[in-house]
């Protein structure tokens, strides 16, 4: 179902608006990794997913399993979800066991959408957790260009240098902090050329 699905969407995607990814070369051909991306829109996951031919197991808000039908579905499509607020014990074992079985985990660490100016929310330190007691790296990714109701826009997706957390091992609440920092920084340097690619061409 998962492959079928995104080889649909991916089909309207390029038919409606066009998708230019780069850095694809930055996300592991095989193994476990984490694709740690920003989050603007309820787009973004999608844009993801189809801008990489490995499947991932997207981590989602508790809220959106709640209706049966979407929680079959988001199964299905090797989601699962987390109680966001909280220190989710369950969804980061399940996140832990995904990566260590060679599976790419799909997350946003800002918790939520981004509705503000900013570019970038504070980061939760989730994905630094999981990546640094499971020793696989992180994969930072920027989607941009979504513009509601306006076709031909190429829908835009980034992916940044892996960065290595080292591990397998227990994690520090200073070493969680100091990776997330670290992820942040990615963000932040992939977020400013962005902005700078767009005022160069507006």
């Amino acid at each position: 179902m998962y492959r079928l699905l995104r080889a649909i969407v991916r089909l309207v995607f390029l038919v409606l608006c066009g998708l230019d990814v780069s850095g694809l070369e930055n996300v592991p051909q095989q193994g476990g990794a984490i694709i740690a991306g920003t989050h603007t829109t309820m787009l973004d996951p999608v844009a993801i997913a189809i801008a990489i031919k490995r499947p991932l197991h997207f981590m989602g808000k508790a809220e959106l399993f709640q209706n049966p039908l979407l929680r079959f579905l988001f199964t299905r499509l090797n989601a699962f979800p987390v109680r966001r607020g909280l220190a989710d014990r369950e969804a980061i074992r399940i996140a832990q066991e995904r990566v260590s079985a060679g599976h790419l985990l799909g997350i946003f660490p800002e918790g939520t959408r981004n509705t503000t100016e900013e570019d970038l929310l504070p980061l939760q330190g989730g994905a630094t957790l999981i990546a640094i007691k499971t020793g696989v790296p992180v994969v930072p990714v920027v989607v941009s260009g979504f513009r509601p109701f306006r076709l031909r826009r190429p829908l835009k997706v980034v992916f940044g240098r892996p960065i290595d957390l080292g591990g397998p091992r227990r994690a520090s609440k200073a070493e969680v902090l100091e990776g997330t920092k670290a992820i942040s920084a990615e963000f932040s340097c992939l977020l400013s050329r962005n902005n700078k690619e767009r005022r160069e061409i507006q």
